[in-house]
């Protein structure tokens, strides 16, 4: 079954602190909406795709790396905009981002609704940790020196998968507020994925946008 979101330009955005599901909670989402129109822009997937284009020697490229992507993914951002897409994305935005979504939100005249995923610390802080351990994900999420063409899983056997304390983890995004509250805000419970109701997420935003109209 197809649904529809009734504002065509609409910013969908995932937004929680690590650990919250927001890969996996957007793409359910994505497939219970079943709309093959809505473009899904991820920061993680730019970094990568560039991660294996450039590379970087240290800790410092890696950073300058990451900024040049940031600015890529609000570029693509812009240009979806420009031909009026519907448009997810999903990262642990906090207050650092919100400016800049809001000026591309304001210039291009589009309704934002910020999904806020959430649980207890000691979850995500498990989830985390497990994820960190995973050898599936891109080896530039954990190495400070990365050149695909010279790359081999070897080289992860030097990286430490010791996970910070929990009150590490607790410190490092005590300081972040990853509900950039852009627009309709639906905060939503993922500390049981099941028991997360798509159904209700998207008649939020329906009502919402029948609403403002």
């Amino acid at each position: 079954m197809l649904r529809k979101i009734p504002d065509k330009k609409t910013l969908i955005i995932f937004t929680g602190g690590p650990g919250t599901g927001k890969s996996g909670t957007s793409e359910r989402f994505l497939r219970y909406l079943n709309d093959p129109s809505i473009e899904k822009i991820s920061y993680d997937a730019i970094k990568e795709k560039n991660w294996d284009i450039f590379g970087f020697d240290d800790e410092k490229q890696k950073d300058r790396l990451n900024w040049w992507c940031l600015e890529e993914f609000y570029l693509t951002i812009q240009k979806k905009m420009w031909e009026n897409k519907t448009i997810l994305i999903e990262y642990p935005f906090y207050q650092r981002h919100k400016p800049k979504l809001q000026e591309l939100i304001d210039e291009y005249h589009y309704s934002a609704v910020t999904i806020y995923l959430y649980t207890d610390m000691e979850t995500v802080y498990k989830r985390g940790a497990n994820r960190d351990q995973v050898d599936d994900r891109h080896p530039g999420h954990l190495l400070n020196g990365y050149h695909k063409e010279t790359y081999t899983p070897k080289m992860l056997e030097s990286v430490s998968r010791i996970a910070p304390t929990f009150e590490e983890f607790v410190a490092g995004i005590a300081h972040k507020e990853y509900n950039v509250e852009l627009g309709l805000v639906i905060p939503v419970d993922v500390t049981d994925f099941k028991t997360v109701d798509y159904e209700d997420i998207y008649q939020k935003i329906v009502d919402y946008q029948k609403k403002t109209k």
